[in-house]
């Protein structure tokens, strides 16, 4: 997939602090998806790590110490994409598939 399309990763993640009705909108892009399972996403204004939000059977949310985040994204086909940092020293975010099952060797 060519990551240089970035208007395809970015969205916006809406917050809802715990015990609040008051939603906060954050610009965040997509790390990660997978259709209808769940979405990984950096948020730079609210964590400083990837948060993962699962398909909830109309949108991706997830909740953190009480406080809900929710995200109308829609997944064409499934990716993984590598955040790039320019001009600094800090590695750049990589988020990779988790792998189970039995080992290739024994298959």
């Amino acid at each position: 997939m060519d990551i240089s399309v970035e208007g395809d990763l970015k969205t916006v993640v809406n917050y809802t602090a715990k015990g609040k009705k008051t939603v906060k909108k954050y610009d965040a892009f997509v790390i990660e998806g997978f259709n209808e399972k769940y979405i990984t996403v950096d948020i730079e204004e609210l964590s400083d790590s990837p948060l993962v939000l699962k398909w909830d059977s109309f949108m991706y949310s997830t909740e953190v110490f009480g406080n809900r985040l929710t995200c109308d994204y829609k997944v064409t086909r499934d990716f993984t994409a590598t955040k790039v940092s320019h001009g600094s020293d800090q590695p750049s975010v990589v988020a990779k598939r988790k792998v189970s099952g039995r080992p290739i060797s024994q298959q």
